[in-house]
């Protein structure tokens, strides 16, 4: 019985001593920045500073020991400045070899070349482990191996240990205007993501009269809310309007469907019949009623 309670404590102990396991951490360096939860990657080389020549971010504490251990390389990303090019974005897997610390270069963009990246639209690249496409570049281990295949990258490096993961732009220099900018976000090593979009808070009653009264304009949604004589009792009408939704995406359906409609009968009041004095009347009072209508 002894025996088996010093097990038990002994057991306690080290539970209580064992070392967390870390988190993954994202480190961006050079020109990169973090906007509204995105990281935002720029090369610049035509304004004489050389700190944004290239920038990235590095991802640690991923779990990741071997090439061959890492089972998901993927980012969402947006070219907001000319395009993909000269190996820029890519991934950069560090692995050490019997020569020094090398690097293993994971492409994006469209194969084979890897440029075209369309403008101001956020792109996939998927899990680019196991990618058929030849965007592995393992050329600093064994030259002439620029265009390998995962399979072919995994036969060479697969058993080398992984000292860094980052994600990299630096072809500000292939451009006219010399700079490349791109956003990432999503980007996930194994079971970490790094720069996930936040979900937004869900949208009660009072929030959605708020956004709506905005998208309307105070005068269309007192007419549609509005009971008494100069439609004050407006915001409470529409809070138990939206009460009744059962759902935050409900809500913002109703904000979003009604708010269209309210432009459009603003916009078919304008175009009211009758001019003069009668006019500024006959147009209120065809807004109102279409307004009470809409959604």
């Amino acid at each position: 019985m002894r025996k088996l309670l010093l097990t038990t404590v002994v057991a306690i102990a080290a539970a209580a001593f064992a070392a967390p396991a870390l988190a993954g951490t994202a480190t961006p360096f050079g020109g990169a920045t973090v906007a509204d939860g995105v990281l935002v990657l720029v090369s610049n080389t035509s304004d004489g500073v050389t700190t944004n020549d290239a920038s990235g971010v590095g991802l640690a504490d991923t779990g990741v020991t071997t090439f061959a251990s890492l089972t998901t390389l993927a980012t969402e990303f947006d070219v907001t400045d000319d395009d993909c090019k000269a190996g820029s974005p890519r991934f950069q897997v560090g692995v050490q070899t019997a020569s020094g610390v090398r690097n293993v270069f994971v492409y994006l963009g469209p194969s084979p070349s890897f440029t075209g990246c369309a403008q101001n639209t956020w792109l996939s690249t998927g899990n680019l482990i196991g990618s058929t496409d030849a965007r592995f570049d393992t050329s600093q281990v064994e030259p002439g191996t620029q265009q390998s295949t995962y399979a072919q990258a995994l036969q060479r490096v697969g058993t080398l240990p992984v000292t860094s993961i980052s994600l990299v732009v630096d072809s500000g220099w292939a451009f006219d205007d010399k700079e490349q900018t791109v956003r990432a976000r999503n980007v996930q090593v194994n079971g970490e993501t790094f720069y996930a979009p936040k979900a937004p808070a869900p949208l009660n009653p009072a929030k959605a009269c708020k956004q709506l009264r905005a998208d309307m304009g105070v005068e269309a949604f007192r007419m549609r809310y509005g009971t008494n004589g100069n439609g004050a009792n407006a915001f409470g009408k529409c809070v138990s309007a939206m009460a009744k939704l059962k759902s935050g995406a409900a809500r913002a359906a109703a904000v979003t469907e009604i708010a269209a409609d309210a432009r459009a009968c603003a916009t078919a009041a304008g175009k009211a019949k009758g001019k003069g004095k009668g006019h500024g009347k006959a147009k209120g009072l065809t807004l109102r009623a279409c307004v009470r209508k809409a959604g």
